[in-house]
Parts: structure tokens; C-alpha cells; sequence
């Protein structure tokens, strides 16, 4: 037997530990991401599901508005729209816990956002002109 043979039978256990110890650790650590990567995921999947859910309650409320202007009071669109949201995606509503208050000033939001679209208005320039600037 060798001295390099000897080294080796001395050497290798060592190595085969610490290899071991280095892939549990970083299974560990990658499993101890994964959750949170899930969780992210489905909070911006719950998140484009209650944008899309106000985009699509607004269009309804455009729409009524079209075929019935005299139904036009803002406090039941935004209701109504507010409404909307609630009974098409509950798990996001219960998953995000958005106030009252915060789903009416986001469906007012995308309202006036489709409204300044539809009447071509561009509210940063008029700001801009209040302002004073040319």
C-alpha cells in the first residue's frame, strides 16, 4: 500500500461528508424558498384577477351607461362595480382583504381611467397647464 493510497482511504470519507453536508444544506436552502415563491406567485395571480375583475366591472358600467345615460350617478357605478368585483372573485377579495374604501377608489380609478380614454382627455397635461407650465 502507498502512501497516496493511504491518504486517499483517509481523505475520501472526509470528502464524501462534507459533499453530503454541501447538498443538504443547499436542498434546504432551496426548499426554504420554495414557499415563497409559491406565495408570490399566487398573490400576483389574485391581484391580476381583481385588476381584471374592476376592468371588466367598468366595462359593464360603460356599457349601461351608453344604452341608459340617465342611470349615470357615479356613487351606484362605482357600487355596482364594487359589487361586481366581490361576487366574481371572492378568493382574491379574502385572500388580499381589501377595505371597502380601498375597492371604491380603485374602481373610481379605472373608471375615470376608461372615461379620460373614451373622451380622449389627458389629465397630466391639463395639470401641467393649471400649473403654468406651457
Amino acid at each position: 500500500m502507498s502512501v497516496i493510497d493511504s491518504l486517499q482511504n483517509i481523505l475520501q470519507p472526509i470528502i464524501v461528508d462534507y459533499a453530503a453536508w454541501l447538498i443538504l444544506g443547499a436542498l434546504a436552502w432551496f426548499f426554504r424558498r420554495l414557499p415563497e415563491r409559491w406565495r408570490i406567485e399566487i398573490e400576483a395571480r389574485h391581484r391580476d384577477a381583481l385588476h381584471l375583475a374592476l376592468n371588466s366591472g367598468v366595462g359593464a358600467i360603460i356599457d349601461t351607461l351608453q344604452k341608459h345615460p340617465s342611470v349615470a350617478v357615479p356613487d351606484r357605478a362605482i357600487g355596482e362595480v364594487v359589487d361586481y368585483v366581490r361576487s366574481s372573485v371572492p378568493d382574491a377579495i379574502r385572500r388580499l382583504g381589501p377595505s371597502q374604501a380601498q375597492l371604491e377608489q380603485m374602481a373610481r380609478a379605472k373608471l375615470r381611467e376608461r372615461l379620460d380614454t373614451i373622451f380622449g382627455r389627458d389629465r397630466l397635461t391639463e395639470e401641467l397647464r393649471y400649473a403654468g407650465a406651457q
